[in-house]
């Protein structure tokens, strides 16, 4: 009798066993099968990388250094500014390939994607400035040609991260301007800060105006014989008479009005400041194409 009942309590033991490791199977199937179906959402909201270099034309550490600047800025002003480099363009147009990039890449803030993005082919030697959502009303027309002047020459000279760290330099401070309330544009002119060198100039230029002034006022003090500018100064009164005088006719005053003209529009922009836009996989993109 004690011999049955040690049985059925072992039997009943390993059936007890049996239905937890089924259990927990079907538990890690279940979990498996949720991680997998959660996984391409994962991906598809995964945050993209500031800095795409496809073509290979930066170093490790200039990339690692540019991505974090770009990281930094993108984070505080909620817009991403991005740069891409690639071999070609695949037979597409600098311009539909970059917005495609873009896009197809998830990049931008917010459901209006706000961002702006450099993309580089170095085998088409073509660039393209894109901008989309809120960044279109900050970088303008007139803002895109300021930022090409000042990046173009650095892809011409081949030294790509000296251009794409200006271009950093640039979109924080076109960013932060359009932060405090009024974007740069035909109308508020961007203007280029002053280097060290040139405020240190100007002080020694200033510095060396005033120590001539000065020295100009003493030496005047120190003259007892001055100059005189009249003829009446140098007649002895009484000795000089007018017996005929003459009235001659010696020039005349004429008035000119200008007339005003309709000023030209700036290359690239138009009278009235603002952006230009396009069709992009997007809906609207703005934007400035290139070569070098």
């Amino acid at each position: 009798m004690e011999r049955t009942d040690v049985k059925r309590s072992a039997g009943e033991g390993q059936a007890e066993i049996r239905n937890n490791r089924m259990t927990g199977g079907l538990f890690c199937l279940l979990l498996s099968l949720c991680l997998a179906l959660a996984a391409p959402g994962l991906r598809a909201h995964a945050k993209p990388r500031y800095v795409a270099d496809l073509a290979g034309l930066l170093s490790s550490s200039e990339e690692a250094e540019l991505s974090e600047r770009l990281e930094e800025v993108s984070g505080r002003y909620q817009c991403d500014v991005a740069v891409v480099t690639v071999d070609s363009c695949q037979g597409m147009s600098v311009q539909r390939y970059t917005d495609y990039f873009y896009y197809e890449n998830g990049y931008g803030y917010g459901d209006t994607s706000d961002g702006i993005m450099l993309l580089v082919s170095i085998g088409d030697r073509r660039y393209h400035y894109s901008t989309n959502g809120a960044a279109i009303d900050i970088f303008t027309d007139y803002g895109l040609e300021v930022i090409d002047g000042q990046v173009v020459s650095y892809l011409t000279d081949g030294d790509f991260a000296g251009g794409f760290e200006k271009f950093a330099d640039l979109a924080e401070a076109f960013l932060a301007e359009a932060a405090s309330g009024s974007a740069y544009d035909t109308d508020h002119v961007y203007r280029q800060p002053m280097s060290a060198g040139v405020r240190a100039l100007i002080a020694v230029c200033i510095g060396l105006a005033v120590s001539a002034a000065v020295m100009f006022g003493l030496v005047r003090q120190l003259r007892s014989v001055r100059v005189r500018n009249q003829a009446r100064d140098y007649v002895r009164p009484g000795s000089f008479r007018i017996t005929r005088a003459n009235d001659l006719f010696l020039y005349r005053t004429v008035m000119r009005t200008k007339i005003e003209r309709t000023p030209t529009p700036p290359p690239g922009g138009h009278p009235g400041g603002g952006s230009m836009t396009h069709a992009s996989p997007g809906g609207q993109s703005g934007g400035r194409s290139g070569s070098f």
